[in-house]
């Protein structure tokens, strides 16, 4: 797609044309919208978009053929943009998205679609698992329900799995790496129980910012009614950084479980997380 034109909402509520606009997130607008062949006729454009808090316009020749959707990315300037929502403004087709950092857009630039693929980290905790002893069933489990589940939602995901001894030094090596490189999601699976080696639980806490508790008390009050041995589960949830935690019991049964839970909020908590309005 090439940029046509370009505006900016000024402090008056007016849209001005202009040659060039840098923007960012820190200093100038903190989204920037593209229209397909036109800006939309409505008179008060500039209230409706200050309320979306967006400064900087652009009008481009067409988007791409092929379904543009939120977490994919916009490339042509320095940075990439984060597409946080596609719509229409008065019948005009419309993408609003974040700035990674400084842009400069300018006339007939040219903007291209990368497509966002999730990317979860899947740790399995066994010490017999990792020495051979018996075959680890766990972890592969969760990687087909992940898989399955990006499937049904027609998004890209890449799943990376490994098996490590119950040991904390090796699970603070993989959580540091999944961190540093900005892992979407990272289950784990095994070591939430009272055992002596049961070090999952413990060892994440001290990485997870924010907590959700929700998620794993439903799961526990859901399942322990049957089952009461369900609840003796330590299992947490929640934020590091900008990666989404979830710590599961190792059994088979229990994941399919948990996962069947943890799906039914998971793409929500990445609009929550990226700070995209999604109602």
């Amino acid at each position: 797609m090439n940029i046509e034109a370009l505006y900016r909402i000024t402090s008056h509520n007016q849209i001005v044309e202009v040659d060039d606009v840098s923007t960012s997130l820190d200093k100038v607008s903190k989204k920037v919208v593209f229209f397909e062949k036109q800006l939309p006729e409505n008179k008060d454009l500039g209230g409706l978009l200050r309320k979306k808090v967006i400064g900087t316009i652009a009008v481009v020749d067409s988007f791409n053929k092929t379904e543009i959707k939120p977490f994919d990315y916009l490339t042509g300037a320095e940075n990439r943009l984060t597409v946080h929502l596609v719509d229409e403004i008065d019948t005009v087709k419309a993408i609003i998205c974040q700035p990674e950092g400084f842009l400069t857009f300018f006339s007939g630039q040219c903007l291209n679609i990368e497509r966002k693929t999730f990317r979860v980290k899947v740790v399995t905790l066994s010490d017999r698992a990792y020495r051979g002893i018996y075959e680890d069933k766990s972890g592969p489990k969760v990687v087909e329900l992940v898989k399955e589940h990006f499937k049904n939602l027609n998004k890209s995901v890449e799943v990376d799995s490994l098996i490590i001894p119950d040991n904390k030094e090796d699970l603070i090596d993989v959580i540091i790496d999944v961190r540093d490189n900005k892992w979407d999601v990272l289950i784990t699976t095994g070591g939430t129980g009272i055992g002596k080696r049961d070090i999952t639980v413990e060892t994440l806490e001290s990485f997870v910012g924010k907590q959700i508790p929700g998620i794993m008390e439903m799961i526990r009050v859901k399942y322990g009614k049957s089952n009461p041995k369900a609840l003796l589960s330590r299992g947490i949830a929640g934020v590091m950084n900008e990666t989404l935690v979830y710590t599961l019991p190792g059994g088979v049964n229990a994941i399919s479980e948990y996962l069947s839970e943890i799906f039914q909020t998971l793409d929500h908590l990445f609009y929550m997380l990226n700070g995209i309005d999604n109602h």
